[in-house]
């Protein structure tokens, strides 16, 4: 079925383009829609830079689209689906219409455009319901949800005058814990690069002053997979040193959703990608500094992406690139399917199986894994070893492209690691 859809698609670009080389052009579509439906985003980029010339205006807009989302351009994404779709000779299924739609629209979100989004999933609703898949259509209903309630809040506006030093500490459980003021109180807040909405207790969001919007809609929790119900509050003004974060958008959770039973241990406020992003840039430094600058720098390095909310790294892996979550909320890492089925002769022969306990937000779990002794990855110039880590042998979610998370136990194998969201590169220095 994918290939009789990929290959109706491939037919529709050839004939609108007008290709003179259709052999070439294909092929050139058709690697790069395959890199596409697997999330390799930044081959993809590399592919499509070798290949844009030569595939047609309409193929450059729709695949450019995708690149620029992936890579945290979203004006420059929202100007791709408007200018493809405004395009009245290019006659699009209408299944494709819905994945750039939705594209813009998280697009729209992520630069804080509620009312946008909330337009755009709106009309998705009313155009494609009749033809569009159940699952799809529950995933846009419950982002609606969110983004009507969201639609008269204004813009979060982040304000940095100078480079900010502050200090993390670990909690109980490792995670990196930062200070944040609001209403003259300062509250200890987990930092969570994988944290797609920052997050609070009902008991903490009253302690902050947050707005509660009249809103419930469905969440799950990254690692257990877990669907549970959550609200939404707006904070006027959050303060990180000396930078000021004015209506920022939290999930307010009942206090339970967030204590973790086994260990008896509460979180109460989570940082999570909005406001993380705002800042461009963070150094979180080993010795328990964390440093965002004025300005954020350029590199050489480009290992950085974004699936949605989610961050996404290129490591080497061996001889292989592999794209994994970098989740700086996680106090150890662990190895996703599709690591267990690339490489499933050698974890059986290497590795032994456990049963290990799971906790996240909505609840805790367990799952038989294989411990991998030793896990290789190159960052940079370094390669650093990860021991005794978890490999899960079925996916958490049916569409989960990517080959693992990954958490402090690789963060701390550098003396400071760079999160850098404007020019989307990670950075490990000794």
């Amino acid at each position: 079925m994918v290939k009789k859809y990929l290959l109706y698609l491939i037919a529709i670009f050839l004939i609108l383009t007008g290709c003179n080389t259709p052999t070439k052009n294909t092929a050139a579509i058709k690697q790069l829609k395959e890199l596409l439906d697997e999330k390799e985003y930044f081959r993809l980029e590399t592919k499509f830079k070798l290949y844009s010339a030569g595939i047609g205006d309409e193929n450059r807009l729709y695949f450019k689209a995708f690149i620029d989302n992936a890579f945290n351009r979203n004006a420059e994404c929202i100007k791709d689906v408007d200018s493809l779709l405004k395009i009245g000779t290019f006659k699009l299924p209408d299944s494709v219409k819905l994945d750039l739609s939705r594209l813009q629209s998280d697009s729209y979100f992520k630069t804080y455009q509620y009312a946008k989004a909330a337009e755009s999933d709106s009309s998705l609703l009313k155009q494609y319901s009749r033809t569009i898949s159940k699952e799809n259509i529950d995933d846009i209903k419950n982002d609606l949800v969110m983004r009507n309630a969201l639609k008269k809040v204004p813009l979060q506006q982040t304000t940095i005058k100078g480079s900010t030093s502050i200090k993390w500490k670990k909690d109980k459980i490792g995670l990196i814990e930062i200070p944040v003021k609001a209403q003259s109180q300062t509250f200890d807040a987990i930092f969570d690069t994988r944290a797609n909405i920052s997050s609070i207790t009902q008991t903490y969001a009253r302690k902050l002053g947050l707005h509660i919007l009249n809103a419930s809609y469905n969440e799950a929790s990254g690692i257990t997979g877990m669907v549970f119900k959550t609200g939404i509050g707006i904070a006027d003004s959050l303060r990180i040193g000396n930078i000021i974060v004015r209506n920022a958008v939290f999930q307010v959770m009942p206090d339970s959703i967030l204590y973790i039973a086994p260990i008896k241990f509460q979180l109460n406020i989570i940082i999570g990608f909005p406001i993380i992003d705002q800042l461009q840039e963070v150094d979180i430094f080993k010795d328990g500094r964390m440093v965002i600058p004025s300005s954020p720098a350029k590199s050489d390095l480009h290992n950085f992406a974004l699936d949605g909310l989610d961050p996404v790294i290129a490591l080497k892996s061996g001889n292989d690139t592999l794209s994994f979550h970098f989740d700086s909320g996680a106090s150890s890492s662990d190895l996703y399917a599709a690591y267990f089925e690339r490489y499933k002769t050698n974890i059986i022969k290497t590795g032994y199986k456990k049963t290990v306990h799971y906790g996240g937000a909505g609840g805790s779990l367990k799952k038989q894994v294989y411990i991998l002794p030793k896990l290789h990855l190159t960052l940079g110039n370094k390669t650093v070893i990860i021991d005794s880590i978890s490999v899960l042998t079925k996916k958490i979610y049916p569409k989960e492209k990517f080959y693992g998370n990954l958490g402090q136990d690789m963060m701390r194998k550098f003396n400071e690691i760079v999160f850098n969201f404007k020019y989307m590169y990670v950075k490990g220095v000794d």
